[in-house]
């Protein structure tokens, strides 16, 4: 029998299995035809819902204040324009009432909002207070008597939808009817000039409907399809091999005459074909329930999809759910069991998950760098094809490098699961005997994906980490520190092993002194490269700046707290520890891709995560050619220091001459050079294929 009728026979088998399976049918397969139906009903019948409410119901309101009698006149004068009179949405219907307490009422539920009116000069004392005026008092009396602005306060609750409505639609009233005012304040004034014989303003929208519903859809389209990918490969994925390996039937099959490649290539042909599968049953839903308009959908909702636009998002499609199936179906085999292969999901699907997302940041275009980020550009190229003005040749270059992402991630697969070393149980029930460090670097994951949650949790929900002191002795001191040594502590670990606490050559700390700078301005020249693919607002990064070097915390402290602390206490936990743990399970160039790309989310921040990524691979690979820890933290220290003096004597790194950056990478390739001529490579890596790894030179 030759191999290639061998595969078709194990994966028909294989086939035949999962269709016997209730659960793995009810999730891949029933659950996303029903998800589409259900959610288009749902968001009609609320849509629907929400006009007949507003339509049928009274928002009341009260108007409350010295100025009440004035707020009264100014919402007697609102009109609305011709445009809004022809509107087919009608004004809510909005009736004031007399209330003592609309605070109290407010709060009951029994107002739907107040409207406030203050005497002038209550605003310009207000502004005058924020901008921390020496003088406001005669500033503001003097400014109130010349300049009556009496201040209009609408006071609503924004977690009430039925406040939030109708404070809107007041607003919106107030405004035009401070136009209006304003105008006939012109006239009186010996202005007589109508709004219409200054310009008439009209705003003429050029896209249709159905471009614009695309680009709402095109922002999710990836996203939906890649979370039903994720959830129904995950069932067949896991039981495919994990499974298999907890009930014990793995055994059976490797002890026929079929090799392991064949065994694995079945597998892996029977999760790409369900992710084919759940990738055609979304793009018949679409076509189905939104292009042949089989469920109502609200007016706004339209989407014009022909049948070569559905042919065009299944052959998108197709690369993306290639990945997502050989990513699991590696995760599988990667695990022991079914439970342990829950607990690696959860990491996987945001990594998956995170390039899924450009297409919801409105900057990226399929037109740039990301047209060669695989699945990233799988999703701008869907929204542009939604929207209907893609550009043929990125869209083909698109699907050119996520299929070759997709044939790389098979065959990496199915290569890694072809030995007998991830496909079997037997070392990992060696582990587990033997306990202790014997088992740690399997449950490694489990504790950095704690203290990866712990910290999230923690920066999002605790206001008084939102400042720096705080937040790095919480997350340097207490998670990283204290979550390895206790990590140490727990599986009986070797410290000095562990930490890789070895000395170096002298020669070494040289390389690392020029280095370090070297390296920072490298840094900096992929982040301003990266800006174009991903565009980050200047706001933004000054924000970040002023959170890095507050103005009441001494430069020393910033020093110990930004640099000194993160060189040893993150190098101790992802050079040390982590690294440690991940030796012998991955390569050496994996294991440094790894650790920085584990080191890089750590840090939470979009605009820190490519940076500190590749700052974490670099230490990973110090670390591995020295043998030692030690020049990583005093590399990483010194990295961080560059940064806070850049910022104290005013020099604009982001701005030197392109010759500077040059240089900066000329150096820092002699360092590389350097440091590899005088390399002593650490103990205990996993070789590569026809590599012997000399420890010393």
């Amino acid at each position: 029998m030759t191999s290639g009728s061998v595969l078709g026979t194990l994966f028909r088998f294989e086939l035949k299995m999962l269709l016997r399976d209730r659960r793995t049918i009810l999730v891949s397969i029933v659950l996303p035809i029903l998800v589409m139906p259900l959610l288009l009903f749902s968001s009609s019948m609320t849509e629907r819902s929400r006009e007949e409410r507003q339509e049928a119901k009274v928002f009341r309101y009260a108007v409350v204040g010295a100025e009440a009698e004035l707020a009264r006149q100014v919402i007697a004068s609102y009109e609305p324009v011709a445009s809004e009179a022809e509107s087919e949405d009608p004004d809510l219907q909005l009736e004031e009432v007399d209330s003592t307490d609309p605070e109290g009422e407010l709060e009951a539920q029994t107002l739907h909002f107040f409207v406030e009116a203050s005497p002038p000069g209550v605003w310009l004392a207000e502004q005058a207070e924020e901008t921390k005026d020496d003088a406001p008092v005669a500033v503001t009396e003097r400014a109130a008597e010349e300049i009556p602005l009496p201040l209009l306060r609408l006071v609503y609750r924004a977690n009430w939808d039925d406040s939030e409505t109708a404070s809107g639609e007041m607003q919106a009233r107030l405004v035009s009817a401070r136009v209006n005012l304003r105008q006939k304040a012109l006239e009186e004034r010996g202005f007589p000039v109508a709004a219409s014989e200054v310009a008439v303003v009209e705003d003429n929208d050029l896209a249709t409907a159905s471009q614009r519903t695309g680009a709402t859809v095109g922002r999710f389209a990836t996203v939906f399809v890649l979370l039903f990918l994720l959830t129904g490969g995950s069932v067949v994925a896991a039981d495919t091999i994990a499974g298999e390996k907890e009930r014990g039937t793995l055994e059976t099959v490797l002890t026929t005459a079929a090799s392991r490649r064949d065994i694995v290539g079945a597998k892996l042909l029977l999760i790409l074909a369900v992710g084919v599968g759940i990738t055609v049953i979304q793009i018949l839903n679409l076509l189905l329930y939104v292009g042949l308009n089989l469920i109502e959908v609200p007016e706004s909702f339209a989407v014009d999809l022909s049948a070569g636009t559905v042919v065009l998002l299944l052959l998108l499609f197709l690369p993306l759910a290639a990945i997502a199936g050989s990513v699991l179906l590696w995760v599988s085999g990667y695990a022991k069991t079914y439970k342990e292969f829950q607990l690696y999901f959860f990491p996987v699907f945001l990594l998956l998950l995170a390039p899924a997302l450009a297409s919801m940041l409105p900057a990226v275009e399929l037109r740039s760098a990301v047209v060669l980020v695989p699945i990233a550009n799988l999703s701008v190229a869907v929204r542009s094809v939604l929207v209907g003005g893609f550009d043929p040749l990125f869209l083909a270059i698109a699907w050119l490098v996520s299929m070759a992402a997709a044939v790389f991630a098979g065959w990496s697969t199915l290569r890694a699961l072809s030995t007998e070393r991830l496909i079997t149980a037997s070392e990992l029930d060696r582990a587990d005997l033997e306990g202790g460090a014997a088992v740690f670097p399997r449950h490694a994951w489990r504790w950095f994906l704690g203290m990866w949650v712990i910290m999230l949790l923690v920066a999002t929900n605790i206001e008084s980490m939102q400042s720096l002191r705080p937040q790095v002795l919480f997350n340097l001191l207490g998670i990283f520190l204290g979550g390895s040594m206790l990590m140490i502590w727990r599986y009986r670990l070797p410290v000095r092993e562990v930490l890789a606490l070895r000395p170096v050559k002298p020669v070494i700390w040289l390389a690392v002194l020029l280095g370090a700078p070297a390296f920072h301005l490298a840094l900096i020249t992929v982040a301003k490269v990266s800006s174009h693919l991903f565009p980050i607002p200047k706001r933004m990064l000054e924000g970040f700046g002023e959170f890095l070097m507050p103005a009441e915390i001494p430069a020393w402290e910033i020093f110990l707290l930004v640099a000194v602390l993160p060189g040893i206490c993150e190098e101790i936990t992802f050079r040390g520890v982590l690294l440690h743990a991940l030796r012998q399970r991955l390569r050496p160039v994996a294991l440094c891709l790894v650790v920085g790309v584990i080191f890089g989310l750590f840090h939470i921040d979009l605009i820190r995560l490519l940076p500190t990524a590749l700052l974490g691979t670099a230490m990973a690979a110090l670390t591995l050619v020295t043998g030692s820890i030690f020049p990583a933290m005093l590399w990483h220290a010194l990295n961080n220091a560059c940064a806070i003096a850049s910022g104290y004597v005013g020099l604009p790194l982001t701005e030197l001459e392109s010759w500077a950056y040059a240089a900066a990478w000329l150096v820092f390739g002699l360092v590389c050079f350097l440091l590899w001529r005088h390399r002593s490579v650490y103990p205990g890596l996993r070789r590569q294929r026809g590599q012997v790894l000399r420890l010393n030179h």
